[in-house]
C-alpha cells in the first residue's frame, strides 16, 4: 500500500513540475540590427515575451528608464509590465540601447545613450518585431518610461520620423520629459505625477497647450496623478535617487495601468 501511494504522489510531483514548466513564463533574449542617423546598423539586443496561443499578436516595444534593463530596479519593473502585457494578449519586446553601446546605468550621464537614439532603436525593434510570424506588422505599440518616455516625445513626432517609416499605432509615455513636438501623427497617452521633480507635469502640461498638438487631429491625452512621484509604479520603490525623489504609488500605478490597458485597446486591433 506504501508503496502505492508513493508511486501516486511521485506522479502527482511530475504533473505538478511539468505544469510549472509548460506554464512557466516564456522570456528569451534576442538580437536584430539597429540604424542610427548616419546609416549605421548597431546590434541592438532586447528580451521578447509572447503570449500562449498562435496568434497573430499585437506587440509592444517597451523602453526602459536610465537605470537599464540590468539594473535591479528598473529590471523588475520592466519585468512585470512584460508580464502583464503577456496576461493581456501581446508580444512584448524589452529593447536594451544601452548594453550594446557598452553602457550599463546611464542616470548620470542621460545623454550617454540620448532618447533620440533610443527613437531610432525603437524603430529597429519595431521592424524586428514586424517580420515575426506571429505578430501582427500593423499593430504595433510603443511604451517608454522616463528617459524611455523621452524618447517617445520624439517617436509621436512625424518630423522626426524618416519618411519611409510608418508610425506606430499608439504610444504610452510614463512620466517623460515633454520637450517639443511639430507634426503630432501618432496618439498619445503620457502619465505623470503631480510632484514629480524629475520630469515635471507642468512640461507635460505645456506640450498639451501647444500650437502644434492643438492643431493635430490626433489624440493627445494628459493625466497627471495627484501626490504621485517619479517611478510611481514601480513596486516597493520609495527614495532620492540622482538627486531626485521616486516613490511607489499603488492608487496612481493601478489606474495607470488600467488606463494603459484600456488605451492599447482603443487604438490596437489584432488579426485573431
Amino acid at each position: 500500500m506504501r508503496g502505492i501511494l508513493t508511486r501516486a504522489v511521485r506522479g502527482i510531483l511530475l504533473l505538478v513540475v511539468f505544469f510549472v514548466l509548460t506554464h512557466a513564463y516564456a522570456e528569451e533574449w534576442v538580437s536584430f540590427d539597429g540604424r542610427t542617423a548616419m546609416d549605421a546598423k548597431p546590434q541592438l539586443t532586447g528580451i521578447l515575451s509572447v503570449p500562449e496561443g498562435n496568434g497573430p499578436f499585437p506587440a509592444v516595444v517597451m523602453l526602459c528608464g536610465c537605470g537599464g534593463l540590468k539594473d535591479k530596479n528598473d529590471s523588475k519593473q520592466q519585468r512585470a509590465w512584460a508580464e502583464r502585457l503577456r496576461g493581456w494578449g501581446y508580444v512584448s519586446l524589452r529593447l536594451d540601447s544601452f548594453g550594446p553601446r557598452g553602457y550599463g546605468n546611464i542616470c548620470n550621464d542621460l545623454y550617454a545613450v540620448s532618447p533620440m537614439a533610443v527613437a531610432h532603436d525603437a524603430y529597429a525593434a519595431k521592424s524586428y518585431l514586424a517580420g515575426l510570424e506571429f505578430v501582427d506588422p500593423r499593430n504595433i505599440a510603443v511604451i517608454g518610461w522616463s528617459h524611455g518616455g523621452a524618447a517617445v516625445i520624439s517617436i509621436i513626432d512625424g518630423l522626426f520620423r524618416d519618411k519611409d517609416e510608418k508610425p506606430f499605432q499608439v504610444a504610452i509615455a510614463f512620466y517623460p520629459w515633454c520637450g517639443s513636438v511639430q507634426i503630432l501623427d501618432t496618439p498619445v497617452l503620457i502619465l505623470v505625477g503631480e510632484k514629480d521633480d524629475t520630469c515635471p507635469a507642468a512640461q507635460c502640461e505645456t506640450l498639451k497647450n501647444s500650437k502644434e498638438v492643438k492643431d493635430s487631429k490626433t489624440e493627445f491625452k494628459l493625466i497627471i496623478y495627484p501626490g504621485a512621484y517619479h517611478s510611481f509604479d514601480f513596486e516597493g520603490l520609495k527614495g532620492d535617487f540622482y538627486g531626485h525623489h521616486a516613490e511607489y504609488n499603488p492608487e496612481a500605478a493601478a489606474e495607470a495601468i488600467r488606463q494603459t490597458k484600456d488605451f492599447l485597446r482603443l487604438h490596437v486591433r489584432s488579426n485573431s
